[in-house]
């Protein structure tokens, strides 16, 4: 899955902003390489994106009812 790269930049601002005041000089310089170590730690991790989440989910949905149908089934055949 492709990151946001907004979300990325939207975290790196956060955590420049909970660095001390005396790293100014690694909120300055140092983004690019936090960036760029966010961004590789991101790719790493095993994501999907909400759309493909949603949609599995409806589809495991779906699944479920359908085992519960054919459990239903299987239960009146075994009666008779």
């Amino acid at each position: 899955m492709k990151i946001n790269p907004k979300y990325i930049d939207e975290t790196i601002a956060k955590l420049k902003d909970l660095l001390p005041s005396d790293m100014s000089d690694f909120k300055n310089t140092g983004e690019e390489k936090l960036k760029l170590v966010l961004e590789g730690m991101l790719q790493k991790l095993d994501m999907v994106s909400r759309e493909e989440y949603d949609v599995q989910t409806e589809v495991l949905q779906r699944t479920r009812q359908r085992l519960e149908r054919l459990e239903q089934r299987i239960a009146l055949l075994e009666k008779d």
